[in-house]
């Protein structure tokens, strides 16, 4: 676990060294820990998130290519979730965005205390919001939606779980 959060406070580091205007900030509800974004161009950005999130999954799991099991299930998930992002310009100082993305991280039942029944995660995302920036405060709001489609693994003895995964969230950034 503290492997994986260096590299990926590591990832982050090494994406902020660049000149662009970039934004840093906390994101909570769905997903809850830090935000950050790049800007390539007035309309481009990659948005990126590492966070602790709750969810109410839907799943279905599979061993050897079998359903097993199926419902719906709490877990909360560690994650890093880069994302391509599109900006439209709206009146008064409000961008709405489009884009997508991947998220990967390790992923529990909330229920199960069993530190085996720990899981890595991958999966794809799309993302729809909108941000607000306040006049020439350099702090930006934005809400965003995450639908997505992702699994869980361990190793090849244990079954796979299937989910879709989705995330509310509200994030606060400074522009540097």
């Amino acid at each position: 676990m503290k492997k994986f959060i260096t590299l990926c406070v590591a990832m982050l580091a090494a994406v902020s060294i660049s000149a662009q205007q970039r934004e840093i900030g906390v994101v909570a509800g769905g997903l809850n820990g830090l935000s950050y974004k790049r800007w390539f161009s007035s309309n481009v950005a990659i948005q990126t998130d590492l966070a602790v999130g709750l969810t109410l999954a839907p799943y279905g799991a599979y061993f050897n290519g079998t359903k097993v099991l199926s419902g719906t299930n709490s877990q909360y998930d560690v994650t890093l979730n880069p994302n391509l992002v599109y900006h439209m310009d709206m009146p008064a100082s409000f961008k709405l965005y489009l884009g997508g993305g991947v998220n990967i991280g390790m992923v529990n039942d909330i229920k199960n205390t069993n530190p085996n029944a720990i899981f890595g995660k991958a999966g794809a995302n799309a993302l729809a919001g909108f941000s607000y920036g306040f006049g020439n405060s350099p702090w930006v709001l934005a809400f965003d939606f995450r639908p997505g489609y992702g699994f869980a693994f361990r190793d090849e003895k244990n079954p796979h779980v299937h989910f879709f995964d989705w995330k509310l969230a509200m994030a606060l950034r400074y522009t540097l």
